[in-house]
């Protein structure tokens, strides 16, 4: 039996971008280390299913998992960075990642 387009589901590649803390959860911040100037923003886990690859361990992190979600300050945008320079950490590895 054939579905209704009103069934269908919205495609998400169609919808307006949101704005980068739309789905965080908390302000972001500048963070000091010896590696330089980072944004950093705490995010609670979410149901949604996505995994992403963390880059201090290079190992899966699940959008489940409270993160980080981070991006250098020095990068041409600063805070206003766009979703192509943002990495999910694991708290762990953020904390320790390697100076420059």
């Amino acid at each position: 039996m054939p579905r209704s387009s009103s069934s269908r589901r919205a495609n998400k590649w169609a919808r307006p971008h949101r704005e980068l803390g739309a789905s965080l959860n908390s302000v972001p911040r500048a963070a000091e280390g010896p590696d330089g100037t980072w944004v950093v923003q705490q995010v609670r886990g979410s149901s949604s299913g996505k995994v992403y690859t963390c880059p201090g361990c290079l190992q899966d992190l699940p959008a489940r998992m409270d993160h980080i979600v981070a991006w250098r300050s020095e990068e041409e945008f600063g805070f206003n960075t766009g979703v192509g320079a943002r990495r999910h950490w694991h708290r762990a590895c953020f904390r320790s990642r390697p100076p420059r």
